[in-house]
């Protein structure tokens, strides 16, 4: 087959290009771990240095010409970041949420312990210090605060005067073993919520994962029922509580991800084009979970530039590689014609050798498939030499496949047509250009 052919490149310029964007990448999910796990304080010295210690062995891949494994590994050390930190998250939510827990059960023991000794002669500082638990405000040193509350009430049981309810409260306390801790006495006789325990888990996550204010409303109406002694609405606010914050611990997972999304793609695009993302940039730095807002617009507009650069890059690398590797067959390269072929589609090379005769290449080389096949430049010639000049060119492009396959191409054939299936095209070389400079640079 040595008629014209479509064919498709994919040049080591490509692949180190994907490999670089994986990279970078790896290093801000790497950079989003590290400054969250280190704000919910769940990260360890040796655990960062472990991290950054197989980011380098990833880097050194590109080194030792391992690209197909850099872009096999990046993905699965960016997934395990991802649920290492989804790991770390919930035990920081766990946490908080067994804080906010604890500090529901200070008020209401607080709040017990006062109306069991209402009338009784209570220290005025320790009374201020169970008045001040029972309205959640902050002090210090809660549980002795509450254990000393617990022994008034248990010296109170023997004095006359107390109410039926204060007397039975004492003789609970006092039928414990003398050894149990308050913390054993809580367990015994407290009555749990699930539906409170799963409020709290859910503004424990708000609070923690989110800003504050998204878990706001949610304090206020919690409030409201602590406040509510009517049974009924009691239990129907603590229900409807509870479907509110599990749609908005839900909303608050999406709008990170949302985030998470745009920081990733900010971080991309800055360093593949700073100068056209400037204003998106600008606009994505003001971003954050209290201002979404402009989040999806610009996650739109800056993968649609990320994916142009990437496409441009690309290209600009096929025609090169493709350009560079003809002029090492003897063609005539001149400069301007990487453009001319941007810009026109395609483009037309002469080789001394086969005067008359040239190789035409064109195509979008923005989706890697372009077209090449030899070319007449003259209508006034003997026509018997064209089966000729493709099967010469047959050769040639084997030859072309090998140059570009030393220096990382690959050009493989998609579609060929046999030697004089079609006649040869006739077209005009356009003489104008400047001749053709060798390009300062190498490549990779």
């Amino acid at each position: 087959m040595s008629g014209p052919k479509v064919v498709r490149i994919v040049t080591r310029e490509e692949i180190l290009d994907i490999c670089a964007g994986h990279l970078r990448r790896l290093e801000q999910a790497i950079a989003r771990w590290e400054a969250q796990a280190q704000r919910l304080g769940q990260l360890s010295e040796e655990q960062r240095a472990a991290t950054h210690e197989r980011l380098q062995q990833v880097r050194q891949l590109i080194e030792a010409d391992r690209l197909q494994e850099l872009q096999q590994q990046v993905p699965i050390e960016i997934e395990f970041l991802k649920d290492d930190l989804q790991h770390r998250e919930n035990r920081a939510v766990q946490q908080a949420a067994q804080q906010r827990q604890l500090a529901r059960r200070q008020r209401e023991n607080a709040a017990t312990l006062l109306g069991a000794l209402q009338g009784k002669a209570l220290p005025a500082e320790l009374q201020q210090q169970l008045q001040a638990i029972a309205a959640g405000q902050p002090v210090t040193a809660i549980e002795s605060i509450l254990a000393q509350g617990f022994t008034h009430l248990a010296a109170a049981a023997q004095e006359p005067g107390l109410s039926e309810a204060q007397q039975q409260l004492a003789r609970r306390l006092q039928g414990e073993s003398a050894t149990q801790t308050l913390a054993q006495w809580r367990a015994a006789h407290e009555q749990k919520e699930p539906r409170l325990e799963r409020i709290e888990q859910h503004i424990a996550q708000l609070l923690t994962l989110d800003h504050r204010a998204s878990a706001e409303p949610y304090l206020a109406t919690l409030r409201q029922i602590d406040a509510e002694t009517r049974e009924q609405q009691r239990n129907l606010l603590l229900d409807s509580l509870v479907l509110e914050l599990a749609q908005a611990t839900r909303d608050s997972q999406e709008r990170r991800a949302r985030l998470a999304r745009l920081e990733d793609l900010a971080s991309e695009v800055a360093t593949l084009c700073p100068a056209a993302a400037e204003a998106a940039l600008s606009r994505a730095a003001q971003c954050s979970l209290a201002n979404m807002a402009p989040v999806d617009e610009l996650i739109t507009s800056i993968s649609a530039l990320i994916e142009a650069e990437r496409q441009q890059r690309a290209a600009l690398a096929r025609r090169q590689a493709v350009l560079e590797g003809l002029a090492g067959l003897g063609y005539e390269v001149r400069e301007g014609m990487a453009t001319a072929w941007a810009q026109e589609g395609r483009v037309v090379l002469r080789k001394g050798a086969t005067p008359g005769y040239g190789v035409e290449v064109g195509g979008n080389a923005d989706n890697g498939r372009l077209q090449v096949r030899p070319v007449a430049l003259s209508a006034q010639r003997d026509t018997r030499r064209d089966q000729d000049i493709e099967t010469i060119w047959c050769g040639e492009f084997q030859r072309l496949q090998a140059l570009l396959a030393a220096q990382g191409d690959d050009l493989s054939i998609e579609k060929a047509l046999a030697v004089g299936a079609v006649p040869l095209r006739e077209v005009l070389l356009d003489d104008t250009q400047t001749q053709y400079r060798e390009q300062t640079h190498h490549r990779t």
